[in-house]
């Protein structure tokens, strides 16, 4: 199976100033939300700097996860939170006024039909099948920050099992209540994982325009199911064995 991805993100309040931050990395199967801490400084700091630690991280580790499946990936999401949490530690110790530097940090990597979630915080990882909507995290509390000295925090690393047509929604705080919405249950498995993150991001400003709102959507395929830009224009066969969308 494959997945395909799509972010959206807008800041809450006057100025949308944003402390969200977010990957999307089809290639590499990996999704992220991070939330920066509102109530710290540099909360846009710490989620830019644990979201680019663990993509980094999973970049230098794909060999790993190509040769030892499941297990491999529950240690490379587990090491990749703990790296990340330990840049935004070194953040926070070259420059003073950044004390206190925390995020929260919701991230899933796919691998062929299992998905390894690791998190911490209050940023939510949903799935939705069938029209149904399944939270997979529990929220926790970002005062132990950092306090066990290792640079680790405390975090969780799951896996879930994945079937073709799932989507999985990773969103932070000001996006959450949006998912339980009708209307997005109805359509997730009916439209792209674009149009659905921006639907999602859209009617929670719309709700709570004083909260950041960044919304993930990740879309589970088949084998052999087309993704979502080779079906908006009809592919064409190369030489090579891949399938190009004519040029516009």
């Amino acid at each position: 199976m494959g997945s395909e991805g799509s972010g959206a993100s807008r800041g809450g309040g006057e100025g949308l100033h944003n402390e969200d931050a977010f990957v999307v990395e089809d290639g590499l199967g990996l999704y992220v939300v991070c939330d920066g801490a509102s109530a710290r400084p540099g909360g846009e700091i710490a989620a830019r700097v644990a979201a680019d630690a663990l993509e980094q991280f999973v970049e230098h580790s794909e060999n790993a996860l190509d040769l030892c499946g499941d297990f491999a990936a529950r240690t490379v999401v587990g090491k990749a939170m703990r790296y990340a949490l330990g840049a935004v530690e070194d953040a926070e110790e070259l420059d003073p006024a950044l004390h206190g530097l925390s995020t929260t940090i919701t991230m899933l990597l796919v691998h062929g039909d299992r998905g390894v979630l690791g998190h911490r915080g209050d940023s939510r990882a949903y799935l939705i099948r069938r029209g149904r909507s399944i939270r997979l995290t529990l929220d926790s509390d970002l005062t132990t920050d950092l306090a066990n000295g290792e640079g680790s925090g405390d975090f969780d690393v799951f896996s879930v099992d994945l079937h073709a047509g799932d989507v999985v929604v990773l969103c932070t705080h000001g996006a959450e209540d949006v998912i339980e919405d009708g209307s997005i249950l109805r359509t997730a498995a009916s439209v792209s994982p674009r149009v659905l993150a921006s639907r999602i991001v859209s009617i929670a400003h719309r709700s709570h325009a004083r909260f950041d709102a960044t919304a993930v959507v990740v879309r589970v395929r088949g084998e052999y199911e087309p993704g979502w830009i080779e079906v908006s224009r009809l592919p064409r066969g190369t030489a090579f064995g891949h399938t190009l969308a004519p040029a516009s």
